[in-house]
């Protein structure tokens, strides 16, 4: 009886399958288009609009019916300006140095948190002394960043 059962459901799942794929090939292209990769600007262009929409549409909620579709689409759209547009490595001073500028974050401030002097951070911007460990992890945390950004 327990076989018997499995058969049962077995061929339910093939037959939802089939109804998937069929479903699928009934999509019109556009909606086909937002369902695999990205392969050029122009169709880059397409998906970032239709993100948007999607994104008012299902408003954060993560069981919305295309809340799957819009998060298969955002992976796309990452991994595309990640390989067509990589961003360049920086130095981690030229981090620190954005970073304090964009927080509004003075030397003094700076020097100050860390327990180190003014002239410390100043090489640390600089690139004159080296980043350690335990810098690295106050720094991230200070900035609200991953550690990794001050890797270079």
């Amino acid at each position: 009886m327990g076989n018997a059962l499995e058969e049962v459901r077995t061929i339910m799942k093939h037959s939802e399958i089939d109804r998937a794929v069929a479903a699928l090939a009934e999509l019109p292209e556009a909606s086909r288009n937002l369902l695999g990769p990205i392969r050029s600007d122009e169709h880059l262009e397409f998906a970032l609009n239709a993100e948007e929409q999607m994104g008012h549409l299902i408003g954060g909620d993560a069981r919305h019916p295309l809340a799957a579709v819009y998060a298969t689409l955002i992976q796309h759209i990452a991994e595309y300006e990640a390989e067509a547009y990589p961003t360049p490595a920086s130095k981690p001073g030229d981090m620190l140095d954005f970073l304090m500028d964009q927080q509004g974050v003075q030397q003094q401030e700076l020097a100050t948190r860390l327990g180190v002097n003014q002239s410390t951070v100043s090489r640390l911007i600089h690139g004159r002394v080296a980043y350690t460990t335990d810098l690295i992890k106050q720094l991230a945390e200070i900035f609200k960043v991953p550690p990794t950004v001050f890797l270079g």
